[in-house]
């Protein structure tokens, strides 16, 4: 069977459970949005191809369970991963509180240079906000990452977070794709510059 990618990215969606993970999630691969989810049991994907430079990127989202009793299922996942998002609900001081640990869960089990961005998700909900934009803004500058504001339900930057990861006049950095070679396998790595 011929190969209908050119290349493949693995992204990983991480915070506290009830942020709006896989909210963000189906609003990103399908442009939908449902009020009706459960929480996540462990892990799920969803796959997204898009273009880029003229070639055909698959997207691999993985949305993780953010109860703690899943949290050794989870961390495994993190391998692999070259983009991970870290979402908080600006309704929810305490899952903005958590980002800290959401860091040092990565910093344990990812790769050094995977790329990061703290998303406010919810901000549709303005009237029930208890976490600023300004304070989310320093968070992400404290840790050197990228950040948005999102609403699943309204798609306000949900784009815009793949145009961080993908796109380079967006992000303000160039996309390189670099191969790297082992003796059996194959894969690709994409790095912002």
């Amino acid at each position: 069977m011929a190969k209908t990618y050119d290349y493949l990215f693995k992204l990983l969606l991480i915070g506290d459970s009830g942020v709006g993970k896989t909210c963000l999630l189906f609003r990103f691969s399908e442009d939908s949005f449902n009020t009706t989810f459960i929480s996540t049991i462990g892990i799920d994907f969803k796959i997204r191809t898009i273009e880029l430079d003229g070639k055909r990127v698959k997207l691999q989202i993985w949305d993780t369970a953010g109860q703690e009793r899943f949290r050794t299922i989870t961390t495994a996942y993190y391998r692999g991963a070259m983009g991970i998002m870290l979402v908080y609900d600006i309704c929810n001081e305490k899952s903005f509180e958590n980002i800290k640990n959401w860091i040092r869960n990565i910093e344990e089990h990812a790769s050094s240079d995977v790329e990061k961005m703290i998303l406010g998700n919810k901000c549709d909900m303005a009237d029930r906000r208890q976490v600023s934009k300004d304070r989310g803004e320093k968070l992400a500058i404290d840790y050197g990452v990228k950040f948005l504001e999102t609403s699943a339900k309204s798609s306000l930057n949900v784009e815009e977070v793949s145009r961080f990861f993908f796109n380079p006049e967006r992000s303000g950095k160039p996309v390189k794709i670099t191969e790297k070679k082992s003796k059996r396998i194959k894969f690709f790595k994409c790095s912002l510059l």
